[in-house]
């Protein structure tokens, strides 16, 4: 007998879920929340998905996903990576979604609710944002080796720099309009082309 056909869009479904998660947090999102939101059925849910905790992992990796692949776009269109680091900051300091912006960061927020309470979690979302510090170590290396990076502070410690700067925006997009958020980041890029 063939399986039932899935009458939902999956992807649609785990963006809904993205937006609860991102919206309530772990522990405060709850089935009931993330079902109307999903617009699904327990069973569908769960065939699916599995646990909140599995469609939680699910969640977290496809928003890894897409915002790897769209941090790597940006790069490869400017040749200069200070440019695409400007432009990616800047998608911070003016998200497409005006209520973005006082949601913070979904991988920022994760790993501070997570910490300390499920370290499996926290883990994974702690592994995500190194793996945007690995994307932004390969732009920096390159950029520093075509000339458009000029410090002296060492491409592995830039990265490092640019993954505290993305987790303090997330808080400071809490506190600060753009325009303010705007010079922040101006400033902070400064280190990469010191005067």
């Amino acid at each position: 007998m063939a399986g039932r056909y899935k009458e939902f869009d999956e992807g649609k479904a785990l963006a809904a879920a993205t937006e609860v998660f991102w919206t309530k947090g772990y522990e405060a999102a709850s089935m009931e929340d993330l079902l109307q939101a999903m617009d699904l059925n327990k069973g569908s849910m769960y065939n699916t998905f599995g646990s909140k905790r599995q469609l939680f992992i699910s969640v977290l990796n496809r928003f890894f996903l897409k915002e790897g692949m769209a941090i790597r776009s940006t790069f490869e269109q400017h040749k200069n990576p200070v440019k695409a680091l400007k432009e990616i900051f800047r998608q911070v300091t003016q998200p497409a979604d005006i209520n973005d912006h006082s949601k913070g960061c979904f991988l920022v927020n994760t790993l501070g609710e997570m910490s300390g309470m499920d370290e499996e979690l926290a883990s994974l979302a702690r592994n995500k944002l190194l793996d945007v510090e690995t994307i932004y170590l390969q732009y920096i290396k390159k950029g520093v080796k075509e000339g458009y990076i000029t410090t002296r502070t060492s491409p592995e410690t830039l990265a490092k720099f640019l993954v505290n700067m993305w987790n303090g925006m997330s808080i400071s997009r809490r506190i600060y309009g753009r325009k303010e958020l705007e010079k922040l980041v101006e400033l902070q890029l400064d280190v990469l082309q010191p005067g």
